[in-house]
């Protein structure tokens, strides 16, 4: 019975962490700043964040989701008849219902994305200066080459 308080301790302990690791993140700081601040992992700060956003917000979008699907369902249903008849319009419109609960219900095959990201350093922003510098000066020779020049080059 005495491990029953140090779990309770380790309990209110991740829960504390987790809130000030959701504060912080909502504050605008990143999952290495907030890590380094609470010490803990990266990947840890991302999962308590992760699941403190979860329980604040699934419940209510559960419930906002089956209504939505209630909705939707309802609707389908009117269809029905007309879709059996042939209804371009129907089948149209059931098509639209059906895209929106594959995206209610995210059935739909997520995108890919493949994407190479590059940190801008303080060298890349000297060199960006140095073209467009290099740029002005060019278009200043050509001015001046073609007031020289009568206006033709």
């Amino acid at each position: 019975m005495g491990h029953v308080p140090q779990t309770r301790a380790n309990i209110a302990r991740v829960a504390a962490q987790t809130a000030q690791c959701l504060q912080l993140r909502l504050d605008g700081h990143s999952f290495r700043a907030i890590a380094e601040q609470v010490g803990l992992a990266v990947s840890t700060v991302h999962d308590r964040v992760r699941d403190a956003i979860e329980q604040d917000v699934n419940p209510k979008a559960d419930e906002l989701r089956a209504l939505e699907l209630a909705r939707l369902e309802s609707y389908l249903v009117r269809l029905v008849p007309r879709i059996n008849k042939g209804d371009d319009k129907a089948i149209n419109t059931a098509v639209r219902i059906s895209e929106s609960r594959r995206r209610l219900l995210a059935l739909d095959m997520p995108v890919t994305v493949h994407a190479t990201v590059h940190e801008v350093t303080q060298q890349d922003l000297e060199l960006q200066e140095m073209i467009r510098a290099a740029k002005a000066r060019v278009a200043l020779e050509e001015q001046e080459l073609r007031r020289g020049s009568g206006g033709e080059l």
